[in-house]
């Protein structure tokens, strides 16, 4: 309650801290084109209605990524302490796996950021995608300690990478003149509905079997199946015009 009680205030103090546009503290928005005949051909675009996005392919897939993804790594992130604790490891090393599969992903996102825009969200996502569901499977042949913590970093690895790209992707799917804070949120119902599914399911299956075995299984799988809807996005074009945006074409 008080480490509860505590970061709300302050999460509420550093929100008031947050503006709206990068002009209102004399800068320029990140990603705009400072070449002459670029911007005014931005300018001349017509801006991208969410009615237009949400026809398309690629924001549904993305949506169901999302879920997939969190569905699976929801699993891992409620229960993972208490498979290590099944297995007879000691309640601190047993949480110290969750703050290990915490610090390295605060790593990932930072990489895996600059690495989407570089080479695509389809790329990095279905590797993130991927890795981060074979690692789960390292946890069928877990049974002490330091099993426990290898996996953490490479799972901390592929789970930082998976829930950090998706606004970088709606940039390149898109372009800036979507309404992207809208289609980030759509996306943002298949994460909290696919935590909230991992979350459940993983205790569900726990209390039917008396161990974890089936509950990895599933959130691999779970994973997997975001693969395929990953792969299915539009290739990545380095340099897209912004009266062109890629989802017109998907």
């Amino acid at each position: 309650m008080v480490l509860g009680v505590g970061f709300g205030v302050v999460l509420l103090l550093f929100s008031s801290l947050i503006r709206t546009r990068p002009a209102e503290m004399g800068l320029t928005a990140y990603g705009t084109e400072e070449a002459g005949n670029e911007t005014k051909a931005s300018a001349a675009g017509a801006a991208v209605s969410l009615r237009s996005v949400l026809a398309s392919r690629p924001v549904w897939l993305l949506t169901g990524c999302h879920h997939l993804g969190c569905a699976g790594h929801a699993v891992i992130l409620a229960h993972g302490v208490s498979m290590a604790t099944h297995h007879g490891i000691p309640g601190l090393q047993a949480a110290g796996v969750l703050s290990t599969i915490a610090g390295v992903s605060i790593v990932s996102r930072f990489t895996f950021s600059l690495l989407t825009e570089r080479f695509g969200g389809r790329t990095i996502l279905s590797l993130s995608i991927f890795g981060q569901s074979a690692s789960i499977l390292m946890l069928l042949f877990a049974t002490e300690a330091w099993h426990f913590y290898v996996f953490a970093v490479i799972f901390g690895v592929c789970y930082g990478g998976e829930m950090v790209g998706f606004p970088i992707i709606n940039r390149q799917m898109f372009g800036p003149k979507a309404p992207l804070s809208s289609i980030f949120s759509f996306e943002m119902i298949g994460a909290s509905t696919g935590m909230a599914l991992g979350g459940w399911i993983g205790g569900v299956l726990f209390d039917h079997s008396g161990n974890y075995t089936s509950a990895i299984l599933v959130a691999a799988g779970i994973g997997f199946l975001a693969l395929p809807l990953a792969l299915w996005l539009p290739r990545h074009k380095r340099r897209v015009a912004a009266s062109a945006p890629v989802a017109s074409t998907a």
